[in-house]
């Protein structure tokens, strides 16, 4: 299978621009990594804090989806006990229509406890309402109606929608960070960090048992991708490229940290303790020693993305662009010298693997 290139972005507020500036330099960058052969836009859901100025994932795809003519639109996640079913499943359809099936949906509950308390629910029900809604959406894809018929959270009267979406029997599902799931799921995977050989492996088992099973999701897809998604900096110089890394990725983890916890932003008072361990341990490392961050001149980032090709653990390699507050320049300029070198790069493995 052919290796493609993503991008995945929050959209964070850069306190150097307007937000309207935000969303217009940030379409024009996804118009160019279209040109420039990438697969896909994914975009993180969040809301109440500086992480995100685009906390609906479907209003901001709809703009691109206009600007654009290939690229996947895929929302990753879409957190879904913070959507009602119903709303949810009419903003994706239209999403898909107008996008003219470029749609692809990244499923999940959320890792953000104070977003929950703020629509309503306390975070401990976020997984049960998640599997609720998630089969209510995959049903109505294929039937035209949503129902909340033998949901425990949810009591609403069947909606039938007045037209079809474009994609049968639903759009490619996607997980985010948990290989487990994506592989139970038979979902596409987003990791964020370079996917080894376990990971693979595990995934590859986890999949080809849900296909077994009845119910299985994604049977459409039959060949799944697995991404690793890193912060990538390239500039003139290694040493460059690793400064402006280190410095972006700090503004980054600084509103990473702040969206965690039961306590919205604005009312912290201190920076709150994350609410996951494992995550904290993993961001208190060294971003570039344990590759969370790629950074450094062309030839580097070109030998890496290589390296990575020839491997064949990944077949998607998914670029956090940008990051914190990242320059206008800083980060056309990384994408430009991924376009025009390192794809071209990866390409040339890809020939040589694929026997004749």
């Amino acid at each position: 299978m052919a290796i493609e290139f993503g991008i995945f972005d929050h959209v964070e507020l850069n306190d150097s621009l307007p937000v309207e500036a935000i969303y217009e330099n940030r379409i024009a960058l996804l118009k160019r990594a279209e040109e420039g052969g990438f697969y896909a836009f994914h975009l993180a859901e969040h809301h109440g804090h500086s992480l995100s100025v685009a906390p609906t994932a479907t209003t901001f795809l709809a703009a691109l989806a206009r600007e654009t003519t290939r690229l996947k639109l895929i929302p990753t996640v879409v957190c879904l006990p913070l959507h009602h079913p119903v709303r949810l499943f009419e903003d994706l359809a239209m999403l898909d229509v107008l996008s003219h099936g470029r749609l692809e949906l990244g499923v999940g509950k959320g890792i953000t406890p104070f977003e929950h308390l703020m629509f309503g629910h306390d975070a401990q029900e976020a997984s049960a309402r998640s599997r609720e809604i998630l089969a209510m959406l995959l049903r109505a894809f294929e039937t035209g109606i949503i129902s909340s018929e033998g949901s425990t959270f949810y009591d609403f009267l069947e909606m039938k929608l007045p037209f079809r979406p474009v994609q049968q029997p639903y759009p490619p599902l996607w997980t985010a960070g948990n290989f487990e799931t994506a592989g139970r799921g038979g979902h596409n995977l987003v990791f964020p960090k370079p996917i080894t050989e376990a990971i693979r492996s595990r995934y590859d088992e986890l999949r080809a048992a849900s296909r077994e099973e009845p119910g299985h999701q994604n049977p459409h897809v039959t060949e799944p991708k697995l991404g690793q998604t890193q912060a990538v900096v390239i500039a003139d110089t290694d040493e460059e490229a690793v400064a402006i890394a280190r410095k972006r990725w700090n503004t980054y983890l600084e509103k990473l940290k702040r969206g965690h916890g039961r306590i919205p932003p604005h009312l912290q008072a201190v920076q709150p303790e994350m609410d996951n361990p494992v995550a904290e341990m993993q961001l208190r490392l060294d971003p570039l020693e344990t590759e969370l961050v790629v950074a450094g001149s062309v030839e580097t980032v070109r030998n890496y993305y290589v390296e990575a090709a020839r491997r064949g653990l990944a077949n998607y390699f998914v670029l956090m662009l940008p990051i914190g507050d990242m320059t206008e320049e800083e980060t056309s300029r990384t994408l430009e010298a991924f376009i025009t070198d390192v794809i071209p790069a990866v390409r040339e493995v890809e020939s040589v693997s694929v026997p004749a």
